[in-house]
């Protein structure tokens, strides 16, 4: 009887070191959750922020690829007229 006794008192206190542990465990990996939740949030504003210059920076190529267009008309227009100039003097 007295040996199940300190069997079962050593087989308690290695589960209450053991619960012990993994409660420390537990407070660490909470902690480091929280650590990644938080830099998650920010790496998820600075996509967005990506996202909004990627989107602008769109709009802008496509500005100047009309500008562009525009430049490369007025250009054909005054070689023409140039021509037609020096054609008549």
């Amino acid at each position: 009887m007295e040996s199940n006794l300190n069997v079962l008192e050593a087989k308690v206190l290695e589960a209450i070191g053991l619960i012990k542990e993994l409660r420390r465990e537990n407070t660490r990996l909470s902690d480091r959750s929280g650590e990644l939740e938080a830099r998650a949030a920010e790496l998820e504003q600075a996509n967005a922020r990506m996202q909004h210059e990627l989107a602008e920076a769109g709009r802008q190529a496509a500005d100047v690829e009309v500008y562009e267009t525009k430049r490369k008309e007025i250009e054909d227009k005054v070689g023409g007229l140039l021509q037609q100039l020096e054609a008549l003097g």
